[in-house]
């Protein structure tokens, strides 16, 4: 009775001040969802990079001589990155006795306003199914022959953001393909992408001239990039950096890109986004639990008379502690509510526009990751709530009901 007696007063007294409840529940809500951001960004790009960095499965990746950037944006954005170097490239990288095996690939872009194409601006990444090690094993799940699944003449293996299903017919330049498989969502721009066997990419170019509205110009002899696996070093194999530096040394056609150098520069640049996000945030949270700490003491005086009647009336110590506990407790529990739907929708809302901002990857959680998040966040909001309505809240029940009556006039 007497918890749903300090609830009622708790309504009437909300109601009676909504406005400065309201301001309360706003500063809440904003230092959670400051905090529930950066962490949902942080958690799940890291996540990403490390699936992105686990697909790709290469330890380097040989392009055109300056055009290792192009790669990496085009590895996160999935913006096409079109270039082409001599085939020959792949069998002289694959000579040196540190390298263990290699692999090509073809990048080409599919047109736009174009009833050839099924897909508009479309990257598509052709691949040598023979060599391939890096594509195949990203099948999902659902997919049980896994690495040693067949890819056919006239199937492609779909990126996961792109809402295909296995067996779509899809069309490039003309030419008509069957999804065979699904890729793993990793949340990165490869996510976007169309992945055609690479004899099937030159079959297409060939025929582009009969069957596209605009011809393929592709030759044969041409690839974009060369996916390298070195040897173990315990193996006379070398390290990925000094292996990058000998290749560009004896190759100066070729540039090199290190996943793991991505990798550090995609970790750097995150973390210098999310310090200043969690600086600000920890600034107001402070700021938050000292206004929620001054608005309760003020209240507390302004209802002297108030609280000293209902003592005279019969009203325990416990009962006035009650009732300000539970008006900071709501004040933190709605703030950190309204605060972690805002931010999380936010932030898988806009996804892809974060992920380009900041030039990282960003892989959707499901909700068991969710949760552990969330709970953590209204734990932490709660926290704040309850130390800084502790000290109203005893001051509050310690008042004698005749002083109280007294001060209050």
């Amino acid at each position: 009775m007497k918890h749903f007696l300090a609830a009622y007063l708790v309504r009437k007294n909300i109601r009676r001040r909504l406005f400065r409840y309201l301001i309360l529940v706003v500063s809440v809500a904003a230092a959670v969802g400051m905090q529930v951001s950066a962490a949902l960004i942080d958690r799940m790009s890291r996540e990403s990079l490390e699936l992105g960095l686990k697909r790709l499965g290469a330890d380097l990746v040989a392009v055109p001589a300056g055009l290792d950037a192009e790669l990496q944006k085009s590895y996160l954005t999935g913006d096409a990155a079109i270039f082409y170097m001599d085939r020959s490239i792949q069998d002289r990288i694959s000579g040196f006795d540190f390298v263990a095996q290699t692999s090509p690939q073809l990048f080409i872009k599919s047109l736009a306003n174009a009833g050839c194409c099924s897909l508009w601006n479309i990257y598509l990444v052709g691949f040598d199914p023979d060599t391939d090690f890096t594509i195949k094993p990203w099948l999902a799940p659902r997919f049980t022959r896994g690495a040693e699944r067949k890819i056919g003449a006239d199937e492609v293996l779909a990126g996961a953001a792109l809402g295909l299903e296995e067996g779509n017919t899809l069309r490039f330049y003309g030419q008509s393909f069957k999804v065979g498989g699904i890729l793993s969502p990793t949340g990165m721009g490869l996510d976007r992408a169309v992945f055609i066997p690479i004899r099937s990419a030159y079959r297409m170019a060939r025929e582009s001239k009969t069957k596209a509205e605009q011809e393929l110009d592709l030759s044969p002899d041409k690839i974009s990039a060369v996916l390298i696996k070195l040897k173990a070093e315990k193996d006379g194999g070398l390290p990925a950096y000094r292996a990058a530096f000998e290749l560009e040394q004896r190759i100066p056609e070729i540039s090199i890109l290190q996943p793991e150098e991505l990798a550090m520069k995609i970790q750097q640049n995150l973390s210098t986004v999310l310090a200043g996000l969690r600086s600000a945030s920890y600034a107001i949270w402070s700021a938050t639990a000292l206004l929620i700490a001054l608005v309760f003491a003020m209240a507390t005086n302004e209802r002297k008379r108030e609280i000293g009647l209902m003592r005279a009336m019969g009203a325990t110590r416990g009962l006035i502690f009650r009732m300000i506990m539970m008006e900071a407790l709501l004040v933190g529990g709605t703030g950190s509510l309204i605060g972690l739907l805002c931010s999380t929708g936010l932030v898988l809302g806009f996804s892809s526009l974060i992920s380009q901002s900041l030039g990282v990857p960003f892989y959707q959680p499901g909700l068991g990751k969710l949760v552990p998040l969330s709970l953590t966040a209204l734990a932490l909001a709660l926290l704040t709530g309850m130390i800084a309505g502790l000290y109203p809240a005893l001051r509050a029940s310690r008042m004698e009901p005749y002083q109280a009556i007294r001060s209050g006039e």
